[in-house]
């Protein structure tokens, strides 16, 4: 029976720390890092634009069935005149802006996996080419994926607009900490702080009447700007600007762990959808 020597042992666990420290501080020379940067960059106006293309497409057919079903509640009477234009621009009008929407999705769609594939690095397959044009305008209407895309790209306004908020807090507080050396003196650059903001831990302790509230330490953060108010000479500073070095770092990984979960949702989503019909029409 073999047994690792205590020197063995350690060695090992001195190459997993320094695999551990080459995988953080590696981060800002990776390549996938700056692609996941682009896409949740992407994200903030792409996900505005599939929203108005969304709403816009499905605004006029739901806005016509929503008018036709007011006035049958309203007026009976008046459905008998008013509804039948109304029923023949649903199906002449909504009920085609509706079906070119769904196909614009779908176009939408197929634009997201490509850039996830390219920019995220996944690999998202997608379902078999309709067989003729009746197949393929059913299964616009009729097939899941079709849905399953809609409500991927109704989130992305969302996902674009948190993605967009992470990428410019993280960076200017990264900014902010490693420039401190340059704007330490200066009021008006730096982290800004509205409201004065007070941590007070407190332990509170209650039985039978009695009631002991413990608070050893409290700990207060003034309002204004945070680096020129605790920071008031150089070496101080270049220490908030290592400190941010780090705090860069971490921040990196967060975009990339944020990347990785979009990445997963796309995929979960957008997984088998039907392909587009530009790269791949269907057969006539």
């Amino acid at each position: 029976m073999s047994t690792s020597s205590p020197l063995s042992t350690a060695g090992t666990a001195l190459e997993r720390a320094r695999a551990v420290i080459r995988w953080f501080i590696g981060v800002a020379a990776r390549k996938r890092t700056y692609t996941n940067m682009g896409y949740l960059f992407l994200s903030f106006p792409l996900g505005i634009g599939y929203f108005t293309v969304l709403v816009t497409g499905f605004a006029i057919p739901f806005g016509l069935l929503f008018a036709l079903i007011q006035i049958a509640r309203n007026d009976p009477v008046a459905l008998l005149i008013a509804g039948i234009p109304i029923a023949l621009v649903i199906v002449c009008l909504g009920i085609p802006v509706a079906f070119c929407t769904l196909v614009a999705s779908i176009e939408l769609s197929a634009l997201e996996r490509r850039l996830a594939d390219r920019l995220l690095g996944t690999d998202i397959s997608t379902a078999d080419q309709a067989t003729g044009l009746r197949e393929w305008a059913t299964r616009v209407v009729t097939d899941r994926s079709t849905w399953k895309g809609v409500g991927y790209l109704f989130s992305k306004f969302v996902i674009g607009t948190v993605s967009f908020i992470v990428l410019v807090l993280g960076g200017t507080v990264t900014y902010a900490l490693i420039a401190a050396p340059l704007h330490y003196q200066n009021q008006l650059v730096g982290i800004h702080l509205g409201d004065p903001i007070e941590f007070v831990p407190e332990l509170t302790y209650q039985h039978d009447g009695w009631i002991i509230d413990i608070a050893p330490i409290t700990l207060s953060i003034a309002d204004g700007e945070l680096i020129s108010l605790y920071v008031d000479s150089l070496p101080t500073a270049l220490a908030v600007s290592a400190f941010g070095v780090v705090v860069g770092l971490v921040v990196l990984h967060l975009f990339n762990a944020a990347a990785w979960l979009l990445a997963r949702y796309t995929n979960l989503l957008l997984r088998n959808a039907q392909p587009s019909i530009v790269s791949e029409p269907p057969e006539l």
